[in-house]
């Protein structure tokens, strides 16, 4: 089967303030084994020259390219390319990230060759930093602490609530996973959590063991700085996602996962002194098992004193 007959792959690539990097991000994608590819730019508002690199990289070829006016955000920017896309599976892809040239084509034939009700497959991920050399891997780095001895895959609507461990840079789903959610909720400051919960409740994951793309950190960067100045926001995102997953448990597996994450995000709130969102996580806590409502006050006492 030649990859026309695999499907067509819509690679949704979006920009904020990319601009040292964004040549070699799409000369990462121009050079994919996998052909059969559309390929969808959005310039988020940037401040700095990546709309003018984007229109270099792109003269001659047939991309779909959107300037937004004003910064609407990942998900707002991602949805908007989404509606114009055809592709049978997504990626979304930032412009400084990698990927290999392997990495559309053997993602596409794992997903083309597991189940009907398998919609997202993720891999390992090389972190390099600004230069593009490696710092580490992924994995074994980020193994999902509760399961040291194998990647979770499958059914990982638990595995995924209780910890982090997928690289979101890793990532294709079918179109029908998103379209099932409806695209990302653009009420939230990020997409990757409520994805994960939303998308795994519905759908099987599948792991590809192998490195096909790579995650740039760029310390300091004005993208970061950006949104680092909606952390609040951030915070109060993880806490409406948390609330959904609430109503999307179903076992008593998945409500001690739910818990592990409240217990780590209120820890995270006192940290950083966000206690607006600690009594409500001590609420999920006190629904899920009365016995919680006692450590609910302490932290509760605890948050008063930070506050």
């Amino acid at each position: 089967m030649d990859d026309r007959g695999q499907g067509l792959v819509s690679i949704i690539a979006i920009c904020y303030n990319h601009a040292l990097f964004i040549r070699e991000a799409l000369d990462s994608v121009f050079a994919q084994t996998y052909q059969h590819i559309e390929l969808i730019i959005v310039d988020d508002a940037s401040t700095d020259q990546s709309a003018a690199v984007i229109q270099s990289c792109i003269t001659g070829k047939n991309i779909q390219f959107i300037q937004n006016s004003s910064n609407e955000g990942n998900c707002r920017a991602f949805n908007k390319a989404l509606a114009l896309s055809k592709g049978t599976y997504i990626i979304d892809f930032a412009l400084d990230d990698l990927m290999y040239p392997e990495r559309v084509a053997k993602q596409v034939a794992l997903l083309a060759q597991s189940g009907s009700n398998t919609g997202v497959c993720f891999t390992n991920v090389d972190i390099v930093n600004t230069e593009s050399q490696l710092i580490q891997q992924h994995y074994p780095t980020f193994h999902h602490k509760l399961h040291k001895d194998f990647i979770p895959q499958g059914n990982v609507f638990a595995a995924l609530l209780s910890r982090y461990y997928i690289n979101p840079v890793s990532m294709m789903f079918k179109r029908e996973v998103i379209e099932a959610l409806n695209g990302y909720d653009e009420s939230l400051a990020y997409e990757d959590f409520d994805f994960w919960i939303r998308s795994s409740r519905l759908f099987n994951y599948v792991y590809l063991p192998e490195v096909v793309s790579a995650k740039r950190i760029v310390p300091n960067s004005l993208s970061t700085l950006f949104y680092e100045q909606r952390q609040q926001h951030m915070f109060e995102s993880t806490l409406r996602v948390c609330k959904k997953a609430w109503w999307l448990c179903e076992t008593e597996e998945e409500k001690k996962a739910l818990v592990h994450r409240c217990r780590y995000e209120i820890k995270q709130a006192l940290t950083y002194k966000y206690t607006s969102v600690v009594k409500e996580y001590t609420a999920i806590l006190k629904t899920i098992d009365p016995l919680f409502y006692t450590y609910g006050i302490f932290i509760r006492a605890v948050a008063c004193i930070w506050k």
